[in-house]
């Protein structure tokens, strides 16, 4: 029997769901149903991953309720997609531009995957340096622009304040 992320998040407490987008951190100050529309709607397509708004420990926690070995680089990310997984977890939400630019980088990690014609750099990207690696160099410049178009439409009042 596999162990789904379903089943691994039935023994947290959820804090907020909207489909497959959860926040199990208390500090989780959005409403996540708008964050959900307000991304997919400037994002410009709709990707059905998990989404996991937590603390790097709580991550680490699911990762290895769900067969994987944790990860001590975790404690320097602001998110990450976990491919073997297909989840995205996102660790700082303090801010709400930074948190939109941190899911528009994960989420592009994600379309990036699902390119065929893409997906092998993760592979060979994996011998790089962090910030010579094509996924990442790719996945910031998309977010730059997202985040730009995203400033540039008025951000709601309800989702800043």
């Amino acid at each position: 029997m596999s162990i789904t992320l379903q089943h691994v998040l039935e023994k947290r407490v959820i804090v907020q769901q909207h489909k497959q987008w959860y926040a199990l951190d208390k500090d989780f100050s959005w409403n996540l149903k708008s964050v959900y529309h307000s991304t997919f709607k400037h994002l410009g397509t709709k990707i059905d991953i998990p989404v996991v708004f937590c603390s790097i420990l709580e991550a680490n926690k699911i990762i290895s309720d769900l067969g994987e070995d944790e990860d001590e680089y975790l404690r320097f990310a602001s998110g990450i997609y976990w491919r073997e997984l297909g989840i995205v977890f996102i660790f700082k939400f303090e801010e709400f531009i930074p948190l939109m630019e941190t899911l528009f980088h994960e989420l592009r990690h994600v379309m990036q995957d699902l390119d065929p014609g893409f997906r092998h750099h993760f592979e060979t990207d994996k011998k790089l340096p962090y910030k010579e690696r094509l996924t990442e160099i790719d996945a910031f410049q998309f977010a730059k622009v997202k985040i730009k178009e995203y400033l540039a439409a008025g951000i709601p009042s309800y989702l800043v304040s």
